[in-house]
């Protein structure tokens, strides 16, 4: 199916669709033995479809040796991305997610690593926001290898393309069906037998193709009678794999931010220091191993730094017992008097706790609320505490006046803390002051573990208040520490862990052979239960505030909005009817779904910006380039020509650059690269080198020499733009 085309050439249908080909199973073997290497559905006819008509039109057009309609062409191509991608943001990102929750989860399966991130989505159609995110992706494969096919044609820039993606599932040994690789490997050899080939392309095409198929299946049937074990013990485990294990398990851990740790900040307990990372990284290993008898419905705070004074990026140490702390000491003596009392047992209870510090590397001890400090034990590796837990009941307290020093609120960040104040409006008692700071943030406030890097001006509370309103505990609590002592009510900043009742029912183990008795006594407010062993993990590092209530001592506020809610279930039903099964369950799948979002977005934004900056650069620098030609003498831009054709023939054959005379070189290229020029020609550019005047359209022959680097008889499928037999 041959056309005429404007220039005098033929246009060459089946080069073009040679082409396409070539594309089609470059990009589609990359993508979908992708998506299939790690068992990902999605609509492989629409994204075939889709892949193969935008190779095709990219190609067509190509072939008409029409520079303005290729260009107009390619700049609607990306045109037709954008939108596409406007318009369809969630979907791509909810497919995005997906594929990335199904490579975390191969991810820990093949390390062996038992919990870590999970994306939330917030769309239902997986199957359909797979399939459009892989059209998304194959389309920016189209259009870049589409480039180097018209330029280059370099087998190595087309392997960098399509193969990288098979680094991850090669990693992790998820092979993808072998259809998909011998697609890629056919268009490999077509690819390389097009770089080194010579003669017309188009005669090339009829012929690479079918041979390129041939020698792939060759290579696919040898891999079939090749036992996969022979494989194994032929090539040798990789060092460098064994050296990347330990990263590739934070990224099956934490996801795209262990990619970047440079911005991020460990979880645990930092002893008072606010980070200024752009994220935080929590770790699932194990920081604590707790052994107790549940007694509420409340969650369980395990105390270890308590905050005196703000000094701008950092809260400095309160001691835990003596003058500073003197009514938390007030508060553990009225309820251990209420349990020994008479009938103190209706309305106290008193625990014993074993926490172990596991992986926990700090100097810190972890004790539950209202230890009886003078009454601590070792046993083994764990330390025993004496408990009173917090039954909601007034206590009696001394007359001493809380520590002075817990009411004063840095110049630094009084006037943002005065300004929330008065914009929450709040007033009346501890208790009701309270409760409106825990609902004023949690209606103007965002949870979120990548709250951006902050640069320390202005104030780091005053920023979190009034300027990002997002972040995590350590943001709420020191913001909230400061409000309270705003409003005259004794506060202090807390670090420790914390863990909630959900916690406890969904990965608790009962300690069999140990006596309820020995462990708890008195009232309880979800009545007799058993000695729970739980493991903390790192990722259970909380802030949060205690206030001084005029009826109860101090007292835990947790004014950090929670990311999900939790469902209480009776303790002997759950352990009951568990059973030996494992209970499946999400790992921050609330709690990372804001930050990974924010994550993308900015990811987005800067990819997208990028594009577009390198765009125009690379526009600005053509035009300046033209221009500055356009203005140079005839003579000039004939030489600028011919020195173009030098280049193109010396990187086709080494054998030019023995070519030293101008007759010799055109001569040369006349033979080996059928480079139409006339002996009128010929004439004009001995003048334009060594003559004083030249009697020929300096604009005419520099057009004419661009066209001899296409010859006619190619079809106008010359990927490399200059052919030598």
């Amino acid at each position: 199916m041959l056309v005429k085309i404007r220039d005098g050439g033929k246009y060459d249908f089946f080069a073009a669709l040679a082409k396409t080909a070539i594309l089609f199973l470059l990009v589609y073997g990359s993508v979908g033995g992708f998506l299939a290497a790690f068992e990902i559905a999605f609509h492989s006819g629409l994204c075939m479809l889709s892949l193969f008509v935008l190779a095709f039109v990219l190609s067509a057009i190509y072939e008409t040796g029409k520079k303005w309609l290729t260009n107009l062409t390619g700049l609607i191509a990306l045109l037709l991305y954008a939108y596409i991608a406007v318009t369809n943001y969630w979907v791509i990102n909810n497919g995005y997610y997906y594929i990335l929750n199904r490579i975390f989860e191969v991810a820990r399966e093949y390390l062996d690593v038992p919990d870590g991130i999970e994306y939330s989505l917030t769309i239902d159609n997986e199957y359909m926001a797979v399939t459009l995110f892989a059209i998304f992706l194959g389309m920016v494969g189209i259009i870049l290898l589409n480039i180097q096919l018209n330029n280059k044609c370099s087998l190595f820039r087309a392997m960098l393309l399509t193969l990288a993606p098979y680094v991850i599932p090669m990693y992790f040994e998820c092979s993808p069906p072998m259809l998909y690789i011998v697609f890629m490997f056919i268009g490999y050899a077509a690819v390389m037998m097009l770089s080194y080939g010579r003669g017309s392309t188009s005669a090339q095409t009829r012929y690479i193709l079918p041979a390129a198929a041939a020698v792939v299946l060759s290579v696919g049937i040898a891999a079939f009678v090749v036992p996969e074990g022979r494989y194994a013990r032929i090539i040798p485990q990789s060092k460098a794999k064994e050296e990347t294990r330990r990263g590739m398990e934070r990224f099956a851990r934490y996801g795209m931010s262990a990619l970047f740790p440079q911005d991020t900040a460990d979880s645990g307990v930092s002893g008072g220091k606010l980070s200024k990372g752009s994220a935080v990284m929590p770790s699932y290993e194990t920081a604590l191993t707790v052994r107790y008898t549940p007694y509420s419905l409340n969650a369980v705070y395990l105390k270890a730094f308590t905050g005196l004074d703000y000094v701008g990026t950092s809260w400095t140490e309160a001691e835990m017992e003596g003058p500073e702390d003197g009514n938390m000491e007030m508060s553990l003596y009225s309820r251990q008097r209420q349990f020994e009392g008479i009938d103190g047992a209706a309305y106290q209870g008193m625990g014993i706790m074993e926490v172990d510090k596991a992986q926990a590397g700090d100097p810190f001890e972890y004790r539950p609320y209202y230890t009886d400090y003078r009454n601590i034990e070792k046993r083994d590796s764990a330390l025993v505490y004496h408990y009173y837990p917090d039954n909601g009941e007034s206590v009696l307290l001394s007359d001493e006046e809380p520590y002075e020093r817990y009411l004063d609120v840095p110049a630094s960040c009084e006037a943002a803390v005065r300004r929330v104040c008065e914009e929450a409006g709040l007033g009346g008692t501890e208790r009701e002051i309270a409760g409106q700071i825990v609902n004023y943030f949690n209606e103007n406030y965002s949870y979120t573990l990548r709250p951006g890097f902050y640069y320390g001006d202005p104030d780091y509370i005053s920023h979190f208040l009034l300027e990002s309103r997002k972040g995590y505990c350590a943001h709420f609590a020191s913001a909230a520490t400061m409000l309270f002592r705003q409003m005259g009510i004794p506060a202090r900043y807390v670090e420790g862990y914390a863990f909630s009742y959900a916690n406890v029912v969904e990965d608790g183990e009962l300690v069999e052979g140990a006596d309820y008795d020995d462990y708890y006594t008195g009232f309880s407010e979800i009545g007799a239960t058993a000695l729970i062993q739980i493991e903390i993990p790192e990722a259970n590092a909380h802030a949060w505030v205690e206030v001084f209530d005029s009826e109860r001592g101090w007292i835990v506020v947790d004014p950090t909005p929670s990311s999900a809610e939790e469902e209480t279930t009776s303790f002997w039903e759950v352990f009951m009817n568990r059973g030996s099964g494992e209970t499946e369950h999400t790992l921050g799948a609330d709690a990372f779904g804001g930050y990974i979002e924010n994550a993308l977005n900015v990811m987005a934004y800067v990819i997208f910006a990028s594009v577009v900056i390198a765009a125009i650069l690379f526009m600005a620098i053509r035009m300046i380039r033209k221009e500055r030609e356009r203005h140079l003498p005839g003579r000039e831009r004939v030489k600028l020509e011919y020195g173009r054709l030098q280049k193109a023939a010396a990187k086709k054959n080494r054998d030019f650059r023995a070519q030293r005379t101008l007759k010799e070189q055109i001569a040369w290229m006349k033979e080996n690269c059928r480079m139409q020029i006339s002996d009128e020609q010929e004439e004009a550019l001995y003048q334009a080198f060594f003559a004083k005047d030249i009697n020929y359209d300096c604009d005419k022959l520099c057009r004419e020499l661009r066209n001899s680097r296409r010859p006619p008889d190619s079809g106008g499928c010359n990927f490399g733009r200059f052919i030598v037999k």
